[in-house]
């Protein structure tokens, strides 16, 4: 029985580890206070092990979301039926700070796709599968905090302006290897470069293996303290694949591909962002630019404004306000029409249209925070392609609570 109850205070006395600060170097240990108070003897207290959890816990972190979705998606002048569905997100990750090395891991809902976690309400309430969203290491040396160094799946390294996912969808999670240099000029401007070596596919037949090798160069003003700027400049080359399909599911709308699925082209892809953040009234505003530019020869099948052209790509919009804090909002708008070619369309957008890219629309939501954690989001998709055989109008309506914990 004493047994018991020794196990029971000490298994206490570790959940009061994990919950409670940190104890000063003066504070008694645990099993001698327990002996002050007469629960064990000192003879039992010479028995228990130490315990190093304290120490640990102090270096994980613990963090997630959940995302409840209502989604409707209507096609116009198409034998298409609408849809109506309703899904969830769950992601939950964890950090492990060791010295100078970061492990990151986290898991979240889906099926498995690149450009998506959500599961839909479905087949009879069966349970949902989770699966490895992210697992990578980072490096920063407590002397050389200007460079951060990381391997393994991996949260995206460049820099992407909020509201724009024409190049990169924002679940997607490069595999890979990766270098970010941050370097501050003055008080008023930071220069910032970002690499990336990315494996898009590897083929066992062959010795041409689908890589992806990005550079950015980028630079963050702040002369003012109610107006900051970014520019950056990326260049994103995508060997080898017009020798693939990539492998991956599902195939997105957009990129000429033979009839077997294999992609035509190469992609040499030139992306340049610009966000102006301006907070001189009563509500922020953001002004948020991109443009894509495809430089490798491109065979097209369509175009999603009709022209011959097919390897270019723009997205520009606003947003005013930020739901952020408690009884925060913001309501934004932005254009954006992506050709045929002008990027990898299989890790753009999965929301815009069908999915991928050879299509042009608007983009607009308004969301709400009622609490610092909680935010109420309402977003709405209008969308048009030109391309032959191709679902033409898309509208699609999200409605979200989202919870982050």
């Amino acid at each position: 029985m004493k047994r018991q109850v020794i196990g029971l205070v000490m298994a206490l006395g570790i959940v009061a580890s994990m919950c409670a600060p940190a104890a000063a170097e003066d504070k008694k240990p645990l099993k001698d206070l327990l002996v002050e108070k007469g629960v064990i003897t000192k003879e039992e207290a010479a028995t228990l092990q130490e315990t190093i959890l304290a120490k640990w816990i102090d270096q994980i972190k613990f963090s997630g979301d959940l995302r409840v979705r209502h989604e409707s998606i209507f096609y116009s002048g198409v034998p298409t039926d609408d849809r109506h569905r309703e899904r969830f997100r769950l992601r939950f990750g964890t950090e492990i700070k060791i010295k100078d090395l970061k492990v990151i891991i986290r898991l979240a809902s889906g099926s498995g796709e690149a450009v998506s976690t959500n599961q839909s309400f479905d087949n009879l309430f069966t349970q949902k599968p989770l699966w490895i969203d992210r697992a990578y290491l980072v490096w920063q040396g407590s002397d050389t905090k200007w460079l951060i160094v990381m391997a393994g799946r991996m949260a995206n390294p460049f820099f992407v302006p909020y509201s724009s996912d024409m190049m990169w969808d924002d679940d997607v999670n490069p595999e890979g290897f990766a270098q970010q240099i941050n370097l501050n000029l003055s008080d008023a401007a930071s220069l910032f470069v970002n690499l990336g070596q990315f494996v898009l596919d590897e083929d066992s037949g062959d010795n041409h293996d689908q890589w992806m090798f990005g550079q950015q160069v980028g630079i963050a003003l702040n002369a003012q303290k109610a107006l900051k700027t970014t520019l950056a400049a990326a260049y994103y080359d995508s060997l080898n694949t017009d020798q693939s399909t990539l492998g991956q599911t599902p195939v997105q709308q957009g990129n000429s591909r033979s009839g077997g699925g294999v992609l035509l082209n190469r992609y040499k892809v030139m992306d340049v962002a610009l966000v102006v953040d301006v907070n001189t009234g009563p509500l922020p505003v953001s002004v948020m630019g991109s443009y894509l530019r495809n430089f490798a020869n491109t065979t097209t099948t369509g175009t999603s404004s009709g022209t011959p052209t097919g390897y270019e790509g723009y997205q520009l919009g606003l947003i005013v306000g930020k739901a952020s804090d408690a009884n925060t909002f913001e309501v934004a708008y932005f254009f954006k029409n992506v050709q045929t070619d002008a990027t990898l369309a299989d890790i753009s957008d999965s929301d815009f249209g069908n999915g991928g890219i050879d299509r042009r629309g608007h983009i607009m939501w308004v969301a709400y925070n009622p609490t610092k954690y909680v935010q109420l989001k309402a977003k709405y998709f209008i969308t048009k392609t030109d391309t032959p055989g191709v679902v033409g109008d898309v509208k699609r309506l999200q409605a979200d609570v989202s919870v982050k914990f």
